[in-house]
């Protein structure tokens, strides 16, 4: 059965960070838990193409996607508040089965870790990201490790939900991700802030979260 829960709580900074010092932030965080359990939560590309041969990996013919209820999400995001602007930081994991075209199962995992620092007017992101899927004839690891900002007026924390409104997701808006391509910066990005500190593999086409 699928479960839901989101944790709401206030709770006083008492530990570092992202390499920062409790001193760089003033006075209380503010903590959210969205957990799932057997959980839907869809890919990126959807059934019945989902993942296949655009992305290198994955062999001629072979279509891989999620398995319905066959997932799991712990994302949690807190936010400080700092003198000079606010802080969120957004931590999401999803570990997860999968089924190709003519019978095999994958598993996958998926992490992503971003911190968004807002000073009122530029929201500068700092992400890392990765997946790992495993199953017949696939076997692989992508990722990245990018910064990028853009400009906002202010910078908040919304629900992704479901068709039947069902909570799956957690994120900041406004967001402009690096790049519409895989290749080229974002117009809406601030110019020349796409920094790739390190890429492996084609996450744009072999990552679907």
């Amino acid at each position: 059965m699928r479960t839901l829960r989101i944790v709401f709580a206030a709770v006083m900074l008492g530990f570092i960070f992202v390499g920062q010092s409790q001193s760089v932030y003033a006075g209380p965080a503010t903590h959210f838990t969205l957990r799932m359990n057997n959980a839907t939560i869809p890919w990126l590309i959807p059934p019945p193409g989902g993942l296949s041969s655009f992305c290198s990996e994955i062999p001629d013919g072979v279509h891989i996607n999620p398995l319905d209820l066959g997932s799991s999400r712990v994302k949690q995001a807190t936010r400080h508040d700092r003198p000079d602007g606010t802080t969120w930081i957004l931590t999401n994991l999803v570990k997860g089965t999968a089924s190709d075209n003519f019978g095999a199962t994958y598993t996958f995992v998926y992490e992503n870790n971003a911190t968004f620092d807002f000073d009122g007017s530029t929201v500068t992101v700092q992400m890392k990201d990765t997946f790992k899927l495993k199953g017949g004839d696939v076997n692989y690891i992508i990722g990245f490790n990018w910064s990028w900002a853009y400009p906002a007026s202010s910078l908040e924390l919304v629900e992704v939900k479901d068709t039947s409104g069902e909570t799956i997701n957690i994120g900041v808006s406004p967001f402009f991700f690096a790049t519409n391509d895989g290749v080229n910066e974002n117009p809406s990005i601030v110019p020349g802030s796409w920094q790739q500190l390190s890429t492996r593999g084609d996450p744009w086409n072999c990552d679907p979260l």
